[in-house]
């Protein structure tokens, strides 16, 4: 198991952080055998592979996710 808290700190964009939660929520469905029609459908609503520019399925998944970081560095004071 890795160490936690994580001893090296890592920064990520927003890009990068959100890229790398529709990698975590993808190997966590696919390790569950896909059985999972509600995280199937917040993977297609977040896949960036749909528009030309790289926008999520979904449009407004972006929105929240932009709300979801900015309420994260609230409560950590950043």
């Amino acid at each position: 198991m890795n160490h936690f808290p994580p001893t090296e700190i890592r920064n990520l964009n927003e890009l990068e952080a959100f890229d790398a939660m529709i990698a975590f929520i993808r190997a966590y469905w696919e390790l569950r055998g896909k059985s999972s029609d509600d995280i199937a459908n917040l993977l297609s609503g977040i896949d960036r592979n749909v528009w030309a520019n790289g926008m999520p399925g979904d449009p407004a998944s972006w929105g929240d996710w932009q709300i979801a970081v900015s309420s994260v560095l609230r409560t950590n004071g950043s």
